[in-house]
């Protein structure tokens, strides 16, 4: 190699700086137009800038925001509002340090954090807005009606009692169901309704697995009769195989366990939460359930709980192999793709599932068969075996593939149907303009059509029912139904409104240009959820999804507060995934469950216990705001009539949260006081079986090592 010149080196390392430096101005001057751009709005035009941010990633929730924004933006061109879409798996880290930071966009979307902690320091309450009529109201039935009523629950989920205030305004509601695969399930079943009842689910399901075992079995038998065929020739051309049939009765996850697990705890439980509702308030809470323990009137031996808990290990059975250890989105993915007959997800992912499914291959649409044009699949069936038997060695096919025309030659063999004699099945489905076309839907991967290149339909038509309720002659379940859940009409995908915007009024303006019955109508349409507006209706599709207002609400449980809910999962997954059995369940449960409880117990009386000064010092503000209210209005807020109003307004709404307020720190300092007069009886008691002893001497402990009871 030749020797570098002097100053060669030097010369080349300057090169390639100037390059460095180069690349790094484009960046930095990449970098400058962004922001220009993020600010033009708000510096060059005097706009009004509001941003709005949320995790809902979903197929069609982004378009449905923009629809709202653009349609609002026409009434009101002095404002601009952004959409910021954040992954749910960064959302809470990414809001958390924006709220601290006093950077959070203008409007929010609440969850993954702690919302009841974030609210009071972080957002607006919007009481007094929600009071008042929508004014994009005006020309329908709502005119006169407070805004806060036009909502189907009235946005009770939004108030939060600690704080005497609501903080939130949301736009859709949500229920969870069963989608299915109706070409599958004819295809197997020969019949596309879902099942009636949850004997017909279970009943189905093995049904499935034995066709797909049949399936197997035929495939393993075809590959061996291949391979013993080839030979030594199988050296150098080895036997064509087909893969195994991967389809499963129900794509599940741990997410999916818990659906299932939580819906029918519920019908078969729901009753016995009434039993042990001591407290009159319509559910059974954590005392309810520690009280019930503690006097003998509930155990882990319960037949209810049994029964409920061996249906979720009987229906995991059906599951994918392996889904302990995939998530949601994996099992998704598994029944769009055609490998399960059914999952169980929620409104939210409807849209998602519909559109990966018709992105599928729609399969070759047969056109002509010799240059006969076919009509439906009954020609072209007609006509392939009259070739077929007519001992054609060719057929010439001309098919249409995702709208590209193809020529293709098979050679059939004799055969008594298609399948026999080219490999396919064919069936008159409708294309996306709603024409009735033959076209391919099943196809033998060893077959003339196969070795022709055609292929097939993939894409499927879906189905979507509520939980099937076992029969009243069920004989496993029949006699412990209770009947069916109750689901909650609470309203979703809720923002709040930050500190931090000087935009506070615009935002309350978007948010009641959203909930006309008309607009939340329409975004709800585009999302493909289903409306929070009284009015609103939901799309056709989505009709599956309306909740059932009528049902029995809660489920028999063992959880009593943190310790013992994190015990029961602990216990519960080496149970439905095999590893444990029935009675080695409730052995390892039923060991550790007294200790838990009694951690819990020490931390509900200490939480009564310290809620009280905080509610001492709302009391102390909003008696300050009616003694002082001139002090809670800025100076800057108009003239001198003007802060008049206001100075009243901020002394007549202390009056009312003052009251309110009594109330409030009335029932919180009462609480430990009502917590342990309930469980005195208990108390007195401490002997009354092998739970409230091992509970006793635990509780004791903790107390003597925190220095008392």
């Amino acid at each position: 190699m030749a020797d570098n010149k002097p100053g060669e080196i030097e010369s080349r390392m300057s090169f390639v700086n100037y390059i460095g430096l180069a690349i790094l101005l484009v960046c930095y001057v990449g970098a400058l137009w962004n922001v220009y751009k993020i600010k033009e709005d708000e510096l060059i035009l005097k706009k009004k800038v509001i941003r709005i941010c949320h995790w809902q990633l979903e197929l069609g929730i982004k378009d449905a925001v923009d629809e709202m924004i653009n349609g609002y933006e026409k009434l009101h061109p002095d404002i601009k509002i952004i959409q910021i879409p954040v992954t749910e798996r960064a959302y809470a880290q990414w809001v958390t340090t924006q709220l601290i930071g006093r950077t959070a966009p203008d409007l929010v979307e609440l969850g993954f954090f702690d919302v009841k902690l974030y609210l009071g320091r972080y957002f607006q309450p919007i009481t007094d807005e929600l009071r008042q009529p929508n004014p994009y109201n005006k020309d329908n039935e709502f005119k006169d009606t407070p805004w806060m009523d036009t909502f189907t629950d009235g946005l009770q989920n939004s108030y939060i009692p600690e704080l005497l205030d609501y903080y939130a305004v949301g736009f859709s509601q949500f229920t969870v169901r069963i989608f299915y695969n109706k070409t599958l399930m004819k295809k197997i079943l020969q019949r596309d309704g879902p099942p009636e009842t949850l004997e017909d689910l279970f009943k189905d399901c093995e049904k499935i697995q034995e066709y797909v075992k049949t399936r197997n079995d035929e495939i393993k038998a075809f590959n061996s009769q291949q391979s013993s065929k080839s030979g030594l020739w199988g050296f150098f051309s080895p036997a064509r195989q087909k893969s195994s049939l991967t389809v499963v009765p129900i794509a599940s996850s741990r997410y999916q366990v818990n659906i299932f697990r939580f819906r029918y705890a519920g019908m078969l439980s729901a009753d016995r939460c009434l039993d042990i509702d001591f407290g009159c308030d319509g559910y059974a809470n954590y005392q309810d359930v520690l009280q019930a323990m503690l006097s003998g009137g509930l155990s882990l031996q319960d037949e209810k709980y049994k029964v409920y808990n061996e249906l979720t290990r009987k229906l995991s059975s059906y599951f994918n192999p392996g889904f302990m250890s995939v998530d949601r989105m994996d099992a998704g993915f598994s029944f769009v793709q055609g490998n399960a007959v059914m999952i169980t997800s929620g409104s939210w992912d409807a849209s998602s599932y519909i559109k990966k499914i018709n992105d599928q291959p729609f399969g070759d649409v047969i056109v002509s068969v010799d240059d006969k044009q076919v009509a439906n699949s009954a020609e072209a069936s007609a006509r392939l075996m009259e070739a077929a038997n007519s001992g054609a060695k060719t057929v010439q096919l001309q098919v249409s593939r995702e709208g590209d025309v193809k020529k293709l030659v098979l050679y059939p063999v004799k055969g008594s149907n298609l399948w026999e004699s080219y490999g396919i099945v064919v069936e008159d489905c409708a294309d996306q303009k709603g024409r009735t076309v033959p076209v391919v839907t099943d196809l033998d991967p060893v077959s003339p059509a196969a070795d022709a290149g055609m292929t097939r339909k993939r894409s499927f038509d879906v189905g979507i029912f509520d939980f099937p309720l076992p029969a009243k002659d069920d004989p496993a379940y029949g006699k412990y139904i209770v009947g069916r859940v109750v689901e909650s009409s609470d309203t979703g995908f809720k923002f709040g409104i930050t500190k931090f915007t000087e935009r506070k009024a615009e935002c309350v303006d978007f948010f009641q240009y959203c909930t006309t019955p008309e607009n939340n109508q329409k975004l709800n349409e585009i999302a493909q959820w289903i409306p929070a507006v009284k009015g609103a209706k939901p799309t056709p599709f989505l009709e599956a999804f309306v909740p059932n207002f009528k049902g029995y609400w809660g489920y028999l449980n063992f959880i009593m507060g943190s310790k013992t809910d994190m015990l029961e999962k602990q216990t519960f997954w080496p149970y439905i995934s095999g590893e444990n059995d029935y009675p080695k369940y409730l052995d390892v449960l039923g060991g550790a469950l007294p200790n838990a409880a009694a951690n819990d117990y020490i931390e509900l009386i200490r939480k009564a216990r310290e809620s009280v000064p905080d509610k001492n010092v709302f009391r102390s503000f909003y008696l300050a705001q009616y003694m002082f209210p001139e002090s809670f209005v800025d100076a800057k807020d108009g003239n001198a009539p003007e802060q008049e109003k206001l100075v009243e307004k901020k002394r007549n709404e202390a009056a009312v949260k003052f009251v309110a307020s009594w109330d409030n720190l009335v029932g919180f300092a009462l609480e430990e006081m009502r917590i342990k007069a309930m469980m005195e009886p208990c108390f007195k008691d401490k002997d009354n079986n092998t739970f409230s002893k091992a509970f006793f001497s635990e509780y004791e402990r903790l107390s003597n090592m925190s220095g008392g009871k």
